[in-house]
């Protein structure tokens, strides 16, 4: 075989070699991909029954403010639930749309971007959930009976009762917002930071991000292989 012929073979085989190279990367981004978006179904199934939930209850407890439009109780602590409720109702619904919206064909490092605002705004979602439901969680107990009973249960409520629990309750989210913004959200997470994201920001988008952060590997190695 002349020199010629070697060189013609060599490059057919180098062309057949990046050819199969390139199938084997893009195979390999559709079954990280499609083990993406396994994780993400059911967050998105989880947002939609916490939308659902929430508008339940706000229709619920909207229904018993309707009914005591005048009753001081009602216009300075059922107000206030009602719209606690749909504030973390709305959340849920905006977790959704961007959950929804990611774009899956995109590059990886704009996939994994949008994952890591997403699991922020998880986080900071759940936050305002717990620390929100410290403070209402006794006006809710107490609406939510009402409107299943028909009972008066806010207006019969012990008034120094339920003020306590709601200073205590303010008390405890002003704590928690502030070791929140001092600890966690911040622009440079410390890996305590990060393992406290990382464990409120729920297990699919965790799972998520590490399928992604193995594709971004492979895929800055993959050149200079």
């Amino acid at each position: 075989m002349e020199l010629d012929d070697l060189k013609t073979a060599w490059a057919a085989h180098g062309a057949l070699l990046e050819r199969s190279v390139a199938i084997n990367e893009r195979l390999l981004r559709e079954v990280m991909l499609r083990k993406v978006r396994r994780r993400i179904a059911p967050y998105v199934a989880s947002r939609v029954l916490e939308i659902a939930c929430g508008a339940l209850v706000l229709v619920a407890v909207i229904s018993v403010l309707v009914a005591h439009p005048a009753a001081a109780r009602y216009l300075v602590i059922g107000w206030p639930l009602a719209g606690f409720v749909a504030a973390t109702t709305a959340t849920s619904a905006y977790l959704l749309v961007h959950a929804v919206r990611l774009d899956h064909a995109g590059p990886v490092t704009a996939i994994q971007r949008a994952v890591e605002v997403l699991r922020r705004a998880e986080y900071r979602a759940l936050k305002w959930a717990v620390l929100g439901g410290v403070v209402f969680w006794l006006p809710a107990a107490l609406v939510l009976f009402e409107a299943v009973t028909g009972v008066d249960a806010l207006a019969r409520a012990d008034l120094a009762w339920l003020v306590a629990n709601l200073m205590f309750g303010l008390g405890v989210l002003a704590i928690g917002q502030a070791m929140s913004r001092k600890y966690v959200e911040r622009a440079d997470l410390g890996p305590r930071a990060r393992r406290v994201v990382d464990a409120l920001s729920g297990r699919a988008l965790r799972r998520a991000a590490d399928h992604l952060a193995e594709l971004a590997a492979f895929e800055r190695e993959a050149p200079r292989a």
